[in-house]
């Protein structure tokens, strides 16, 4: 029998991981136990790395639309350098041949990274065996500069953008939110959603405006019934970046806060302390250092005249009440000092 394309084989491979509605989340907890176990019993570091029960799923079809892009691109190539029929594995010896020619043709180093990323999927290659460029916070475009249809967008999609100016929520958490996800729970308005990895996300309100603003968006719905409609989403609006903006919001208003009341301080650090413990986890972050960036994201803000030291507990608050994310350094790095 003849064997397949390459740009076919690759493709294959990368549908058998699929796995959606598998739990990311429950899959990096096992990887770092399994770790954690191997380093007691005096692994080392190259041994432990190399477990990882992510490596053979892919959990979103976002994920798998983009990374079947990339290695139909990959594959593209290949036929083109005359390696139509060869095979996954046979594959690997190019590349690095490949990431090369994208450096060539200037494509930026996240481009470049996301392309490996996927044919490293495919070909189950490691991406530290391949030399690539580094990714820096600092160089990161998304959400940030004017883009083509922005103009078109603040009037067509003005809604949604209004909306996520106040929910900062991902695109994907938008698009399912329904009325019952919206709830009242003591003196707090609260937006429930499914975030990445199947993590339970929470967005949390405090203030009598923004939670009587929040409730309005399911005014007469039914709690089964979708918060925003389909034409909502019928554009490329920048909302990430109106998540970015609800980020830097509330920390400028936690910092104020605490500036204005200080006893305030002790009620945002036991709000970040509960945050953790609903999810499961201890804040291990010393509340009372200031968060300092660091790297080639100081040197652009420095460069920039901006501040290059930040109020951890306001980055934490942020990060448990609005992104999720439980780290002051993602919420610095990719929102607040962005």
């Amino acid at each position: 029998m003849a064997r397949n394309t390459i740009k076919y084989q690759l493709k294959q491979e990368l549908e058998k991981q699929a796995s959606y509605g598998r739990s990311k989340h429950q899959d990096k907890i096992s990887t770092y136990q399994k770790r954690e176990e191997m380093k007691q019993q005096g692994a080392s570091f190259e041994d432990r790395m190399m477990v990882n029960d992510l490596k053979d799923h892919i959990y979103s079809y976002g994920t798998m639309a983009t990374y079947q892009q990339q290695v139909s691109y990959f594959g593209d190539y290949l036929i083109r350098e005359g390696h139509k029929k060869i095979s996954v594995e046979e594959s690997r010896d190019y590349i690095q041949e490949y990431i090369d020619h994208l450096a060539d043709e200037g494509k930026s180093s996240w481009t470049i990274n996301t392309a490996l990323a996927a044919i490293c999927k495919a070909t189950g290659a490691y991406m530290k065996d391949f030399d690539h460029p580094e990714r820096t916070i600092s160089k990161i475009e998304r959400g940030s500069g004017i883009r083509a249809h922005d103009a078109s967008n603040q009037r067509n999609a003005a809604h949604i953008l209004d909306a996520n100016r106040l929910l900062g929520m991902r695109r994907s958490e938008l698009q399912r939110l329904k009325a019952g996800d919206i709830i009242e729970r003591g003196d707090k308005v609260i937006v429930k959603s499914i975030g990445k990895g199947g993590r339970e996300n929470q967005q949390v309100f405090t203030l009598p405006e923004e939670k009587a603003q929040v409730l309005a968006l399911k005014d007469g719905k039914a709690d089964h019934e979708k918060v925003f409609s389909a034409k909502d989403f019928r554009n490329d609006a920048d909302l990430h970046h109106e998540r970015q903006n609800r980020a830097v919001t509330v920390y400028n208003r936690v910092v104020e806060d605490m500036r204005e009341h200080p006893e305030r301080r002790e009620y945002y650090k036991q709000e970040v302390r509960e945050a953790f413990h609903e999810r499961g986890k201890v804040c291990h972050e010393n509340m009372d250092n200031p968060y300092c960036v660091r790297g080639e994201n100081r040197k652009r803000l420095i460069a920039e005249g901006r501040e290059v030291t930040y109020d951890r507990v306001a980055l934490l608050y942020v990060s448990t009440t609005v992104l999720n994310h439980t780290r002051s350094d993602v919420t610095a790095a990719h929102y607040v000092a962005k």
